[in-house]
């Protein structure tokens, strides 16, 4: 798989496994590029492969009986995407993904990664990895959500990607941060 060599970098880094390690997933995975606003997966479908955004955005949104739009994970580069509950257990997913830029994602298909598993138990290891890579990510959430202020959490998302941040509607941002875009308007006032 052609890939730039920067791109690789990150990766070793990210996943800390050794050069032959990576060349050895990248041959079961492949690159796709997405538009700006599409949607790369769909509610009611089951969730068979992850991605790592190698560059972009995207959302991870409910929609609620009201019909509203709830976003619940703003991902950019170097997270890893996809509804991890519905990869492990195969149930159909109650999410949807939608590209927020132009963004490149690198995906990994479970029947793939079980193929490697059984051909060696290194990569139950970096399963695992993933897995735990996936909790940390679902707790951190539930952390910011539980315990820190509009605010708080508004800084932790510049601070991780103040490049990209400004790229994104409002609208997602605040329906991500738990609150009305005017109130989002008045923690970005303050900040400057």
């Amino acid at each position: 798989m052609l890939m730039i060599p920067s791109v690789r970098e990150k990766l070793l880094n990210r996943l800390q496994i050794s050069v032959e390690r990576l060349e050895e997933l990248l041959r079961v995975c492949f690159i796709v590029t997405h538009e700006k606003n599409e949607q790369i997966e769909t509610n009611n479908r089951v969730f068979d492969r992850l991605g790592y955004i190698i560059n972009g955005a995207v959302r991870t949104y409910y929609v609620n009986e009201k019909g509203e739009e709830i976003s619940y994970l703003l991902q950019v580069n170097d997270d890893v995407i996809g509804d991890y509950a519905s990869y492990i257990t195969g149930e159909k997913s109650q999410v949807k993904i939608e590209t927020l830029l132009k963004t490149e994602v690198l995906y990994f298909d479970r029947k793939s990664m079980e193929q490697l598993i059984q051909k060696d138990v290194f990569w139950l290891g970096f399963a695992k990895q993933i897995s735990d890579l996936a909790f940390l990510s679902a707790k951190k959430r539930l952390d910011e959500l539980f315990f820190y202020t509009p605010e708080q959490r508004y800084l932790n998302l510049l601070k991780k990607s103040p490049e990209i941040l400004n790229k994104i509607p409002q609208k997602h941002i605040s329906s991500y941060l738990g609150i009305t875009p005017q109130s989002l308007s008045r923690i970005r006032k303050r900040i400057i």
